[in-house]
């Protein structure tokens, strides 16, 4: 059975689940996720499902949620339907993050919605954020060890190659690689 066939089966249970774990106060559903961020088995999945489902803005159905995905600014992500996360990512929507359905972000990926800005006379530490906006369209595949920065907008049905650093626009239909990504051929 595929876990959307899961999904599907054990979705009223699931809806009950999410109306239920809804009523616990915030900061608590935010240390439940961290504290069963590494719980293995199809269990573990559920219930970071579920609690990922009652703190981000917006969540689709069949969102799969791997062990160790650590999630900072969750009211400021939106995540589509058959989207898979997996193992090690790390998600800070601190400058919003919209993330379409039909996406695969492989292992140990970042997703980093600012930056930082750099003027002369204050101390590095001490630089201001500067918050944008990261956008992934439907039908995307983001390859293990990504760093999507803040301001990327990646267009539907695109590759992003393993190990690529991306910025700025991604056009569709095509596959990017390296650092900085660039164009590598239409799909």
């Amino acid at each position: 059975m595929t876990g959307k066939e899961k999904f599907k089966k054990f979705k009223f249970i699931i809806k009950i689940s999410i109306k239920l774990v809804s009523l616990l106060p915030r900061p608590l559903r935010v240390f439940l996720y961290n504290i069963f961020m590494s719980m293995p088995s199809i269990m573990g999945v559920a219930i970071r499902y579920i609690l990922v489902k009652t703190l981000i803005n917006q969540c689709g159905d069949n969102v799969y949620i791997s062990r160790w995905v650590t999630i900072k600014n969750f009211e400021r992500i939106n995540i589509g339907n058959n989207v898979s996360i997996h193992e090690y990512s790390y998600i800070d929507g601190l400058g919003y993050i919209d993330i379409g359905s039909n996406v695969s972000i492989a292992h140990n990926s970042s997703l980093i919605s600012f930056e930082h800005t750099f003027n002369q006379k204050t101390s590095i530490k001490y630089q201001t954020l500067l918050l944008n906006k990261i956008s992934i369209s439907d039908d995307v595949w983001i390859g293990c060890g990504c760093r999507i920065l803040s301001g990327t907008n990646i267009h539907s049905h695109t590759v992003i190659g393993a190990n690529s650093v991306v910025k700025n626009i991604i056009s569709s239909d095509s596959l990017y690689a390296g650092s900085p990504a660039k164009k590598i051929k239409d799909i």
